[in-house]
């Protein structure tokens, strides 16, 4: 090495432990304000989660009631085919009765030759 060189790192002061305590005090002091912010992130953060955890639980409500509506509903039309279908056997044997009766009166009163006769 260099004579200056030698000179130049001979005539830096060395550091004092006060200096040091203050650099580290420093590093600490950032490192707090750090953590801080990262515990005020993280509560926010949880915040958030309940919040959605509430909206989830809302809207599992909400569709478990809509799923028992379907349900109801899905029983009534069942019960609305059900009755239809009772009223399409009467209505056909209505008529089945009416057409057998038509024709016994004609077929008896009147005596049509081409009826069965």
């Amino acid at each position: 090495m260099s004579t200056s060189h030698r000179n130049v790192r001979n005539r830096r002061k060395p550091k004092s432990a006060a200096d040091d305590a203050r650099s580290v005090t420093k590093a600490l002091v950032r490192t707090q304000a750090l953590l801080q912010q990262e515990l005020e992130r993280v509560s926010h953060v949880s915040n958030a989660i309940n919040e959605d955890g509430n909206v989830l639980t809302k809207t599992k409500t909400h569709q478990e009631t809509m799923n028992d509506t379907a349900k109801g509903a899905n029983a009534a039309l069942r019960n609305l085919k059900i009755q239809l279908q009772k009223e399409k056997l009467v209505l056909i044997l209505s008529f089945t009765f009416f057409f057998a009766v038509a024709f016994y009166v004609l077929w008896t009163r009147i005596r049509i030759p081409f009826l069965l006769w």
